[in-house]
């Protein structure tokens, strides 16, 4: 590989960020929002490194032109081969774009609860069985319901609630489906599924996304686990468009 060419992936690579940060915003698929404006810093000084390469490989050919500097056996302007792979990143983001990360993640951890998250700390807020259904995010949603489960179940009973998410199909012997939402806290790469078992309404196709309107359902009293995956008793069912960020 040419020094021209390391310093054109360069410009590649850098393009590619700003296309996914600025341009599709699918970095939201595999890092948190918020890393946006460090990845278009990044991308900004690949093209400010790439641009620099060219243009002093443009000079010193100039350079060596006028001179009439000969060629000592040597080429000294060429990487190793393997600098090729850098363009795979760049092939992948304008080509084969990996999604968000979906029903196959999930399923593989779908008899593992998702640990409840920690409440805030001036604890959750009540809830009225009036009035219509409470918008919350899975994690909430988990939360209270291992905290109904382990205090007092009035808190959660009989209140309509309303959570977004994919659609995961049951595992082997399983009563319903299960609505689920990745959380991260870095990246993709650290992801874990928060699923929610859905009964009273059919199941739509797998990774469709969903709007699913019920009530939670406490757990058999004979179950010794009190983390075990959460249910929904579904009153009604919204398919939807993925949402900008699919993460929670």
């Amino acid at each position: 590989m040419s020094r021209a060419a390391q310093n054109l992936l360069l410009i590649g690579l850098g393009v590619a960020m700003l296309w996914i940060t600025l341009g599709s915003g699918e970095y939201v698929n595999y890092v948190r929002p918020g890393f946006r404006y460090p990845l278009v810093a990044a991308a900004v000084a690949l093209l400010a490194l790439g641009a620099a390469g060219l243009r002093r490989e443009w000079r010193d050919a100039g350079d060596d032109q006028c001179c009439g500097h000969g060629d000592d056996g040597h080429d000294h302007s060429r990487g190793p081969r393997v600098a090729w792979l850098l363009g795979l990143p760049v092939l992948a983001i304008f080509v084969i774009a990996p999604p968000a990360l979906g029903s196959f993640t999930a399923a593989r951890d779908t008899d593992r609860a998702a640990p409840p998250p920690a409440p805030p700390d001036d604890g959750f807020r009540p809830l009225s069985t009036t009035g219509g259904p409470v918008e919350m995010t899975m994690g909430e949603f988990i939360g209270r319901a291992y905290e109904a489960q382990t205090g007092d179940p009035a808190s959660l009973r009989g209140v309509p609630v309303r959570l977004t998410g994919f659609v995961t199909p049951g595992g082997k012997g399983r009563d319903g489906w299960q609505i689920t939402r990745m959380k991260i806290a870095c990246c993709a790469g650290d992801a874990v599924p928060f699923p929610v078992t859905v009964r009273g309404v059919p199941q739509p196709p797998a990774d469709s996304w969903v709007r699913v309107v019920g009530v939670w359902e406490p757990p058999a009293p004979d179950r010794g686990d009190r983390t075990v995956v959460q249910t929904l008793r579904a009153r009604s069912l919204q398919k939807i468009e993925k949402p900008k960020n699919p993460y929670e």
